[in-house]
């Protein structure tokens, strides 16, 4: 199979994913995608969709580990199977980057620790992302795995439109 990327929103009590065969311009083909809500609050939604069908269920996931591991059950029951995708690198969507990450990052320690102090700035999402990140990375020890980070879309805005006016 074609190279591939898996790619990853973890929320607070969800997991979107995508299975993406990268394509010439800004578009790739969309091989699966899927969404795991309610994580952590006795019964979850899944939805699993692939050009080889759609599969949507209730049941309990108690955590991000537990929703990468049903993740994983709708890839090889729906399609098409992780193992053998070709995945050859794993992205993370990440909201708060501060002034740290202006482009996407190989995902190292540091950066793992940046994402974390950063959590203040965006405590719904940076802890969750965060905690996808480490789960991701224990699922999928080989593969390189990238953050990508929202605020690093506006990173290049001049400080006259990137500050907020507050009375002293």
């Amino acid at each position: 199979m074609t190279a591939t990327v898996l790619v990853l929103n973890c929320g607070s009590s969800s997991v979107k994913y995508e299975l993406i065969a990268p394509a010439g311009g800004d578009d790739g083909v969309h091989l699966a995608t899927g969404v795991i809500e309610r994580i952590g609050e006795g019964s979850s939604r899944v939805e699993h969709v692939a050009a080889d069908g759609r599969a949507e269920r209730s049941q309990p996931v108690a955590d991000h580990a537990d929703a990468l591991a049903v993740m994983q059950e709708m890839f090889d029951e729906i399609g098409p199977p992780l193992a053998s995708a070709g995945i050859v690198a794993v992205g993370h969507r990440v909201v708060m980057g501060g002034r740290y990450f202006d482009r996407p990052m190989l995902v190292d320690a540091d950066v793992l620790a940046r994402i974390g102090e950063l959590a203040p700035l965006a405590p719904l999402h940076n802890p969750p992302n965060l905690t996808g990140i480490t789960v991701a990375q224990e699922v999928f020890p080989d593969l390189p795995h990238v953050a990508v980070f929202d605020t690093s879309f506006f990173a290049d805005l001049p400080a006259v439109a990137a500050t907020y006016a507050l009375e002293r």
